[in-house]
């Protein structure tokens, strides 16, 4: 079962369910779109409800089968959030899921379950004086990782945003069309489609089935949230510039930064060769030509290196809590453990991609996440270890003709975009500069 395969942190619930949705016909496009709004809708309030079913079981729900305690979730998300499903319809459809999966006893729970919380819903609110991080499902280390980065309790509106749905965003191949011309496209073919507000080549659309489209992606448009889309822009790589893209993966920073700086000399680095392999093939599949590769640990990079770059990007491997919006999984799968160990590796990363500017060489250092210890506290702890390097300020405007300012400067000069605040995923980014 699809949320069963989530959690086990195995699969991204959009790559789950993106396998899911292509198994749908056109004609069954409303069920495609329940399925998602079901696995989507348990996720983002699991702690909820898990309250609401634990008070109609006697046994822990962690003792239960994980695919009938999933099918719990999902009729009781439909009988709590989903009023426009007839209670007859969500209960029987679960209790044939849960004989289908686990056979007649699962069945007979998963009906009783279901009548008692019919009966419950009947006579009150269930959610009624929940506080508010069980309601909107933020566990206690993310709650304290989110009053790290504002300094205080999130509002009710803040803790409420956290539990909406996230748009899709992609970025435009400036290499093959304007913006305003895929705009246009996707108009035409029904598909509410607008400039993101900060990034220049950024598209939100309001249908998740564009990632789906071969003649759109990806020579034309790919899958990139706008706060992503900002690091690069910040980076400002140039056609006669060496840049050296870290930790580059399957290569979407690498193919922004030789669509936004045709001419320009790319070493993509990534200690996966696979990935790598995908990062060539995805700027060759853009129109965008080949990158130099190499593969090598970002902590460990050759001597020949140092000093012959003149921007770094550093998109470092973290916690990826910024994406809980879009990926609510995530807060319930990072630990304490995990924010001391990616912490420990962007230390290292950072220490070691400072060595490779030229004189007045520019690197940008990203996350995608909120929490101090990913962000400010790494550049604080590289700028107190050297005394080569000095902030940039950054200043980003808007860019699709909004007089919209941005909320997301820091006052050391950095970015922090928040997920329940920006409508795009919370990254960290920041700029320094090798001091000639």
């Amino acid at each position: 079962m699809a949320l069963v395969e989530i959690l086990s942190g195995r699969s991204r619930s959009t790559d789950v369910l993106n396998g899911l949705l292509d198994r749908y016909p056109s004609k069954r496009l409303k069920d495609a779109a329940l399925l998602h709004e079901i696995v989507m809708g348990v996720l983002r309030r699991r702690m909820a409800l898990l309250k609401v079913v634990s008070g109609l079981v006697r046994r822990p729900l962690q003792d239960t089968d994980p695919l009938v305690r999933e099918t719990l979730f999902c009729m009781a998300y439909q009988t709590v959030f989903l009023s426009r499903i007839p209670s007859h319809a969500r209960v029987s459809a679960s209790v044939d899921a849960a004989r289908s999966l686990a056979g007649e006893g699962a069945a007979r729970f998963v009906n009783a379950v279901g009548r008692a919380l019919e009966r419950e819903t009947a006579h009150g609110d269930v959610l009624a004086g929940m506080p508010m991080s069980d309601l909107y499902s933020i566990p206690g280390l993310i709650l304290a990782r989110m009053r790290e980065a504002i300094g205080r309790e999130p509002t009710g509106d803040e803790f409420a945003a956290t539990a909406g749905a996230s748009s899709s965003t992609f970025r435009l191949n400036p290499a093959a069309a304007t913006r305003d011309e895929l705009i246009e496209r996707l108009g035409a073919a029904g598909i509410d489609a607008r400039a993101t507000t900060f990034s220049p080549l950024g598209i939100t659309v309001g249908s998740p089935g564009v990632s789906r489209s071969p003649d759109l992606v990806p020579r034309l448009l790919i899958p990139q949230d706008q706060a992503s889309q900002l690091a690069v822009e910040i980076l400002d790589p140039k056609p006669d510039e060496r840049v050296i893209d870290l930790c580059a993966g399957t290569g979407v920073k690498t193919t922004q930064i030789l669509g936004r700086a045709p001419g320009v000399s790319v070493l993509a680095v990534d200690r996966d060769q696979v990935k790598l392999e995908d990062c060539a093939q995805l700027c060759r599949d853009m129109g965008l030509g080949t990158p130099e590769v190499m593969v090598q640990d970002a902590r460990r990079l050759p001597d020949s290196l140092k000093g012959k770059a003149d921007a770094v990007l550093v998109d470092a491997p973290c916690t990826g809590i910024g994406t809980m919006v879009r990926r609510p999984e995530v807060r319930y799968l990072r630990s304490r453990k995990d924010f001391r160990t990616a912490s420990k590796i962007q230390t290292g990363i950072l220490d070691a991609a400072l060595d490779l500017l030229a004189p007045g060489g520019r690197l940008v250092y990203a996350v995608c996440s909120f929490a101090v210890q990913e962000g400010p506290e790494i550049i604080d702890a590289a700028l107190r270890g050297r005394n080569d390097v000095e902030r940039v300020k950054i200043n980003l405007g808007a860019s699709s003709g909004s007089s919209s300012s941005p909320p997301f400067h820091t006052t050391q000069g950095a970015v922090l975009t928040l997920p329940w605040r920006d409508g795009m995923d919370g990254f960290y980014i920041a700029a320094l500069r090798k001091i000639q």
